[in-house]
């Protein structure tokens, strides 16, 4: 081939395929990975403590019905700088559910919020306080207020122990799928949670768990910038050398229904993504193709795609072809309607979400004097068991 033939290839074939692949990257190479399994006697194991954090609005808190059964497992947390009337909600629920409530101080904390809180540390705050003065479990698991489990949490953690993980990631499955705006995240989802096959320390904040002690460690180390917190820990996790496994077990968590929330929840982890790989560079020492997806095809690629946009011909058509061919055959089993659209869902997040993030991350980074820097030097510290800090009585409040 002559220069001109290869520069033809390169500009018809190989931009714009590498311009697509921010969904095609991770769902075709975690074909082959691995998955902690679950016990086939479904061993269930007592020894939790289950984390639910709740603040700004008790609204919120949407999962008591499924928390019911676990009574005084169940730990609310909160801050002290919650209004009179959350407060009375919160004192309800968990007396008649028999839950206990932790309150720990935090700064920068907007009480009462009408919407979701998207940025700020006060969710890692009260969860590492929590973690450390007040969880004296074996083994702790971390739940959004929004989300359940399909099976008990004690099968969860036993399928922890059984595979003598520290750690573990699991399958969210999104629970509202009944509109357009659902069942294209729930194939979102799919592709997404395929990573953890290879990349298991790749939590999800709506649920993760793990032994209490390594828990604690973690978290004593941590950030607390509040997008890419579950990622974060997952990475420190894996560079202190705990054991982090995927474990397949599905746990249904509520995502946006309207266009409206949705797109607020995507400028908030754009700015998540661009504080992981933009502003930790340091992770491509550690993790190259991570890395390399996150900040290369992801981010940096957002130019060459909209340069292949304005310049129609022959080469976005064979970018599609092969980007919709990938993309049922990856989604075969979980084919619908919208599967057939879902090259716009995602081309809409890379073409205008995407690039937002560089704004968003500074927005929130920039209030709280927090840049969300990861520290990867730290200690391995497996098999070293983390105490935990003495009570501490002035922050703590649970309801007999």
């Amino acid at each position: 081939m002559n220069t001109a033939s290869w520069a033809l290839l390169l500009a018809l074939v190989v931009v714009p395929l590498l311009a697509a692949l921010v969904d095609i990257i991770p769902a075709t190479r975690a074909r082959g990975g691995v998955v902690s399994h679950l016990p086939a006697d479904r061993r269930s194991e007592s020894d939790f403590t289950i984390l639910v954090p709740i603040y700004g609005h008790i609204k919120y808190l949407e999962n008591v019905e499924f928390l019911r059964p676990y009574g005084p497992r169940v730990v609310l947390v909160t801050t002290t700088a919650e209004s009179a009337d959350f407060n009375r909600a919160l004192e309800s629920v968990a007396l008649e559910c028999g839950f206990k409530i932790f309150r720990t101080h935090v700064r920068r904390h907007r009480a009462n919020a009408a919407a979701r809180q998207t940025a700020g540390t006060v969710r890692d705050q009260i969860i590492r306080d929590a973690s450390e003065c007040f969880v004296r479990s074996e083994y702790v698991v971390c739940l959004d207020a929004d989300t359940v489990t399909e099976r008990p949490i004690g099968e969860m953690v036993g399928a922890l122990v059984a595979n003598d993980l520290d750690f573990a990631s699991v399958r969210l499955v999104p629970s509202n799928t009944a509109t357009v705006l659902g069942r294209l995240q729930g194939h979102e989802y799919r592709m997404v949670m395929r990573l953890r096959r290879i990349l298991p320390w790749v939590c999800s904040g709506a649920c993760h768990l793990g032994r209490s002690d390594a828990h604690r460690a973690i978290m004593r180390r941590h950030s607390l910038f509040f997008q890419g917190n579950d990622v974060e820990l997952g990475l420190l996790g894996n560079e202190m050398g705990f054991r982090i496994g995927h474990l397949a077990f599905d746990v249904p968590t509520a995502v946006p229904d309207t266009v409206r929330s949705w797109i607020r929840q995507r400028i908030a982890w754009s700015g998540g993504e661009f504080r992981l790989f933009i502003a930790n560079p340091q992770l491509v020492r550690r993790h190259p193709f991570y890395y390399f997806y996150g900040a290369v095809v992801v981010i940096l690629m957002v130019p060459l795609r909209w340069w292949c946009l304005r310049h129609p011909g022959l080469d976005l058509v064979t970018v599609f072809v092969i980007y919709w061919t990938i993309l049922v055959l990856v989604n075969w089993k979980n084919r619908d309607r919208t599967l057939w659209i879902y090259p716009l869902y995602g081309l809409f997040i890379s073409l205008f979400l995407v690039p937002i993030g560089v704004l968003s991350y500074f927005k929130m980074a920039i209030p709280e004097g927090n840049f969300g820097r990861i520290h990867l030097a730290v200690h391995r510290v497996r098999h070293r068991r983390v105490e935990p800090a003495p009570l501490r009585s002035n922050a703590t409040s649970p309801t007999s």
